[in-house]
Parts: C-alpha cells; structure tokens; sequence
C-alpha cells in the first residue's frame, strides 16, 4: 500500500474522531493521534547520555536500557507503550522535533497493524524500535529502509496534503516555491515559517515534505549563502 495513502487512512480517521467532538482541525497533535486513536500510552525518559536517542518501541514485552540520573537502568516495554526522551519536552526545543519523534514511532505501531508478516518476531527482525537524532530528517539516505518508509509515513501524517496547502494558501505559498531561502528570499522564507508554526513542525521537516510533494524547486534552508557560492564558481568558468 503506498504511504500517502496509509496516511490518509489515519488522518482521516484522526479527523473523524476529532470533528465529533465539535473542533475545527488545524493541526495533527500528535498525543491525541497515540493516545486517543491508537490506544498507545506515552511516557518520558532519558534514554541516552549523548541525547542520540529520540524515542523507543516495541511491539510485546521487552526491556531497554535508560538512564536515571545519568544512571543506567531498565524499562519494560508492554508493546503498546511509546518512550520518548524527555529532554524533548524542554521549555526551549523546538516542538516540531518532539511531534515527529512522536509520529515517527506511532508510525512503527500502524505499520504493523497493516503488515503484521513483515514485523514477525525472529533472528532477522528487531524487538525494539528506535528512533534515533541522526536519521529523523533525512529524505531517502538512510540505509534502512524501513526507518526511511516510517520517516515518510510520519511527514505525510504530521502534514497531510490538504491541511498542508490549506496552510499554504493562507500566507500566500498556494503556488510551487522556487527558492527557501532566508537571505535572498525573506518574505518568502517568513512566511513559510509561518506554516510551520502553524503545523507545529520543524523548518527541516516542513521543507523535505514539500520537496517530496513536488512543491519547493530549490531548499537553501540550511545554508542560504549556497547561491552566492555557486554563482561565483561559475563565473570562474569563463
């Protein structure tokens, strides 16, 4: 089943639960997503010294290591039981990190709710899921392909198309966005942040998904001096 449309399933699914309580969605919030329609439970831990990892899962009984006062000790896994790491609910970290660590291991869970064959206890398959710094953003580098298709599932869940472009449209991004760019492209740039405000994302998450939908031509969001560096390389050309 392709990804868009599992996510579909979900968003819908999130909108009619939602909707029937009278709210107007403007967001996916991610602890109504796992705890109201997956029946998951969240709970927050140190489960890292270097912050490397983000969130935990398991799908039956398991126990992980976390730390405790930076001392090590154990957490049992009740396979329906998500465990993200509490420096992500901070007063200063950027929310949009701690609803994709969210998502990202909800995702795992709807995964195998829909292919229960693939996640098969046994020699070639992992008990626990984890959800680590470096591999939350990157569009398709990941060696494993299954933290990429969770990855995947997460922004097309966190930003659906239609809540996305309705987002869009309201500060004037209802077209293809040429450049990212908070140097040479400033009002676009605030305004694109704005949406990702108003979705409670990440910048870096906002602008992969709108690449992957086709929607941003160029991404200057991590380096802006990028185009000024390319054009003088080409002028040495001549």
């Amino acid at each position: 089943m392709e990804i868009e449309a599992i996510a579909t399933r979900v968003v819908k699914a999130y909108q009619r639960m939602v909707e029937a309580t009278g709210d107007v969605i403007q967001r996916i919030c991610p602890e109504v997503l796992l705890q109201n329609l997956l029946g998951l439970n969240i709970t927050y831990r140190t489960l890292s010294i270097d912050g490397s990892i983000l969130g935990m899962t398991a799908f039956d009984q398991v126990s992980v290591q976390i730390y405790e006062r930076k001392n090590p000790t154990y957490f049992y896994l009740d396979g329906r039981t998500v465990l993200i790491e509490s420096a992500l609910i901070a007063q200063d970290v950027n929310p949009g990190r701690l609803h994709f660590t969210l998502v990202h291991e909800a995702s795992h869970h709807i995964l195998k709710m829909l292919f229960p064959k693939e996640y098969v206890p046994g020699i070639n398959h992992r008990r626990v899921y984890c959800c680590a710094d470096s591999s939350i953003l990157r569009s398709g580098k990941q060696a494993d392909w299954e933290e990429w298709r969770v990855n995947t599932l997460t922004a097309a869940i966190l930003m659906p198309l239609d809540l996305l472009m309705k987002h869009l449209k309201a500060v004037g991004l209802d077209q293809k966005i040429h450049m990212l760019n908070r140097v040479f492209a400033p009002k676009e740039y605030q305004a694109f942040a704005a949406v990702a405000e108003n979705l409670s994302v990440s910048k870096s998450a906002l602008s992969i998904r709108l690449e992957q939908l086709g929607l941003l031509a160029r991404n200057d969001l991590k380096d802006p001096y990028a185009l000024v560096r390319i054009e003088a390389d080409e002028e040495e050309l001549f």
